[in-house]
């Protein structure tokens, strides 16, 4: 039996070339169509045990795909599903490790670290200056952001408001009948500030492009060069985004927004003053510990 021509993406060989297969490779194949994600992430027991199948028939099916055997196989199909599967992966290795919860705990914080560090690197003055300036320049903000990446944007929308006459956020909580009627009254003039990390959104894409095509200016908030969102923006601002276990972290990007607003505190006209009057304003409302007593504690 020769396998067939190896044409198109691996998903769609594998459709093609079901109805050739003899009884355990097409009982193989049928689980790895109907739970293609789920088989990216097993070993070769684990779904030879789910096809009810021997380990042998599920190495025969992938050389019928045309690879040397299941391990090509799987690597072929999990990066079609990289991005996705990731945090998938990097889980698998942390849980076979003989690790305290506070080892986990000091790792995650060590690589956050990291994340800020990396995130300083990745300053370019000239995008920090063109982003300050398109801030300062607009007519309205909107802080997009959606997944993970609205709690961010809600952040954002928080930083800039002392320094911008009118944000807004367009984020997943709304809904999406909501952000894009909000997106749609984007005009020249305005500014859309953008928020992705891995897993990237495709949904803050098109929403992205519906802003561009209203004729609004962009700044993307993101991972990497290669970002999909980063040839929709005029000025790009990179943050680190990576994590051992997580599909990314969003603290580097946190801390690029807190950067960002620290920027525009020192760059208006009475920026001391208005602080001082926002600090006189609130002063009833909060609980005040003198320096002395909490050094005692």
């Amino acid at each position: 039996m020769e396998p067939p021509i190896q044409t198109g993406s691996l998903l769609i060989r594998m459709r093609n070339c079901q109805q050739q297969l003899p009884g355990a490779l097409a009982k193989v194949g049928a689980w790895a169509l109907a739970y293609p994600f789920r088989t990216a992430t097993l070993k070769i027991g684990e779904l030879a045990a789910a096809a009810e199948v021997s380990v042998a028939s599920v190495n025969r099916y992938a050389r019928f795909l045309g690879y040397d055997g299941y391990p090509e196989f799987r690597d072929d199909l999990l990066r079609a599903f990289e991005s996705t599967f990731a945090p998938v992966e990097k889980l698998r290795v942390a849980v076979q490790r003989d690790s305290s919860n506070a080892e986990i705990m000091r790792e995650s914080l060590a690589s956050d670290a990291g994340n800020i560090t990396r995130t300083m690197e990745l300053l370019q003055p000239e995008q920090c200056e063109a982003a300050i300036r398109l801030i300062r320049e607009a007519g309205r903000v909107v802080a997009l952001g959606l997944g993970d990446s609205a709690y961010l944007a809600l952040f954002l929308a928080d930083v800039l408001e002392p320094y911008v006459e009118n944000v807004r956020e367009a984020i997943e909580f709304a809904g999406t009948e909501r952000n894009i009627r909000r997106l749609m009254t984007m005009r020249p003039g305005d500014l859309v500030i953008a928020i992705t990390s891995p897993r990237y959104s495709r949904r803050t894409i098109e929403h992205l492009q519906l802003c561009r095509e209203r004729g609004a200016k962009a700044i993307a908030l993101t991972d990497a060069p290669d970002s999909p969102i980063v040839p929709l923006a005029d000025v790009t601002l990179l943050a680190g985004c990576d994590h051992g276990v997580r599909h990314s972290s969003p603290t580097g990007l946190m801390a690029l927004i807190v950067a960002l607003g620290t920027a525009l505190s020192r760059s208006g006209p009475d920026s001391v003053g208005q602080a001082a009057d926002v600090a006189e304003r609130i002063l009833p409302y909060l609980h005040v510990v003198p320096k002395s007593n909490r050094q005692a504690e």
